[in-house]
């Protein structure tokens, strides 16, 4: 089933049909917000590699970051991430994932095993040492996947508004 579903580095002009998965999981996210995130993320390639497939997309997976999306055979989109990478002073170059979303149709864990292969594959092409996953809080079941799979918690995050609040 799993080979049913294919990652896709996602491009400006694919950016629209991703759209309807993006708000569904993120329901206050406007469409003008949306591609306003595609098109920092749609940034050109910095260097060349190796990586070559029948597809014709190598080139767009040369990118420092970007957002890769998961399609079953009919084009429906079931899933994305985005990423980057960048050199962490502790680990070197290092890949970092965000936003992950997946709606699984069937029982099973498909598009993240789709996704867990195309961060394999980013990290293989961009010599990663590690991957880092960035998850929201209250997604268990993503949390569990990638325990699952092998992900430890790391350098914990906290986050705070730009903007402090004043108290009354």
């Amino acid at each position: 089933m799993s080979e049913a579903y294919k990652s896709l580095p996602l491009t400006a002009q694919t950016a629209d049909m991703t759209y309807p998965l993006v708000q569904m999981m993120k329901v206050d996210m406007s469409f003008d917000r949306w591609r306003a995130f595609v098109d920092q993320y749609s940034m050109p390639v910095s260097r060349d590699s190796d990586d070559t497939n029948s597809d014709g997309d190598n080139i767009l997976w040369q990118r420092q970051r970007g957002i890769i999306v998961i399609a079953n055979e009919r084009g429906y989109i079931h899933g994305l991430f985005s990423y980057y990478v960048r050199d962490d002073m502790s680990d070197g170059v290092v890949l970092h994932v965000d936003n992950v979303m997946a709606v699984e149709i069937v029982a099973g864990d498909y598009v993240l095993d789709a996704m867990r292969d195309a961060m394999d594959r980013l990290s293989r092409i961009h010599q990663c040492s590690n991957v880092y996953v960035s998850l929201g809080e209250p997604d268990e079941r993503l949390r569990t996947y990638f325990t699952r799979a092998g992900y430890t918690p790391s350098k914990v995050r906290y986050c705070a508004p730009a903007t402090p609040k004043l108290s009354a």
